[in-house]
């Protein structure tokens, strides 16, 4: 329901209408991603992983269908990718990922996209990993503000078992944030917000890629088997992909995931320290400090590509189309005077002056006794 209502606001848009077989097709690779993790994680494994790789070699060759642009093509290519990665978490529960989160996993994922840019010939620049034009501080501390609430967010709603760390508080710290930035954040955030949503955003409305990004991002954490971390990763999904589109650089994103992640781990290792009333305190202190100092408003605004009109299309073309009615009413009323003028001249009367025969129209000899009409017009 949530895919096809995000096609009909996708089908509307005023600047950037979609072809609608591209837009069926993001529609029904959403379902097949749904039903794929729900035979995976449960109902049929097997069907599951025949799925997901059924899809991940399907959509490639559906990718090089003549009719489509090359726009289209790349966007099913990317959602194949999509597929292939999802093979690597296939042997690891999701529940397991969370205790161990095993770097190697993540580095296979991240081998897959690294080789299909480089095929691809992606610029880095397009998938986020370029130098931004804003400043670093603002990404940083915007995408950190929001990263410590959702981690404290995000652990409530699953409420994972303890987890032991290593004795060495410094290099068990130093350890999940190496692999939460540079692993599962990064990995997650180059597939799903500079691949699948930058591929979206070249054939969709802004938005409506976002939401088909957010809703497939979301479907992968199935796995969990609790709708509100479901509903909550959608939710992330969203944020992730404004501030993606919005900064058009991963650092916010990736800030944003990786710390999140960072504070779900620390407090499931830390409970009684981490849920204290006073560290609660200076967390949400922290983060509404963080935000103040780095607002969203201080990063431009992309042009919006969304789907109701609005004033200033009209204005834009306002003199042109009366400049069109003008011309178009000049030219009617020209054509009107010539029929008018033609009627007339085919009504004007002539006497014949012999015969006394009324002649009507443009003879000029009288068709009774012959003679010539010494009359002009």
């Amino acid at each position: 329901m949530t895919a096809t209502g995000l096609y009909l606001l996708a089908s509307l848009a005023v600047k950037r209408p979609t072809r609608s077989i591209l837009s069926l097709a993001l529609i029904s690779v959403t379902f097949v991603l749904l039903l794929e993790e729900a035979f995976l994680n449960g109902l049929n494994p097997s069907a599951g992983l025949g799925l997901a790789l059924l899809a991940a070699l399907s959509l490639p060759l559906a990718g090089s269908i003549s009719k489509l642009n090359e726009d289209e093509r790349y966007a099913l290519q990317v959602c194949g990718l999509m597929f292939a990665t999802r093979l690597a978490f296939i042997p690891f529960p999701q529940r397991f990922l969370i205790n161990t989160a095993p770097p190697s996993v993540y580095a296979l994922v991240i081998a897959l996209i690294i080789a299909f840019v480089a095929l691809k010939r992606i610029s880095l620049t397009r998938i986020g990993l370029g130098r931004s034009s804003n400043p670093l501080y603002r990404e940083i501390g915007a995408g950190a503000s929001v990263g410590i609430l959702s981690g404290l967010a995000e652990y409530l709603i699953l409420k994972p078992s303890p987890i032991r760390l290593a004795a060495d508080n410094i290099q068990a710290t130093l350890y999940v944030v190496i692999v939460m930035t540079l692993f599962v954040g990064l990995g997650e955030e180059m597939l799903f917000r500079g691949l699948v949503q930058e591929s979206y955003q070249k054939v969709l409305p802004s938005w409506s890629a976002i939401l088909i990004a957010s809703l497939q991002f979301g479907i992968m954490h199935y796995g969990w088997f609790n709708p509100l971390e479901l509903l909550f990763a959608y939710g992330m999904g969203i944020v992730f992909g404004y501030s993606f589109w919005k900064t058009k650089s991963l650092i916010a994103p990736l800030t944003i995931h990786s710390l999140g992640n960072i504070v779900m781990f620390h407090i499931a290792a830390y409970p009684e320290l981490m849920l204290s009333r006073n560290v609660l305190a200076l967390t949400i202190i922290i983060a509404a400090v963080l935000l103040l100092v780095a607002p969203w408003r201080g990063l431009p605004n992309p042009k919006l590509r969304i789907c109701l009109p609005t004033k200033p299309v009209g204005r834009e073309y306002r003199s042109v189309l009366k400049k069109h009615i003008g011309e178009t009413s000049m030219i009617a009323r020209r054509m009107l005077q010539k029929i008018r003028k033609l009627r007339y001249e085919d009504d004007i009367t002539y006497v014949c002056p012999y015969c006394r025969r009324v002649l009507t129209g443009k003879e000029r000899y009288c068709d009774i006794c012959g003679q010539q009409l010494l009359l002009e017009k």
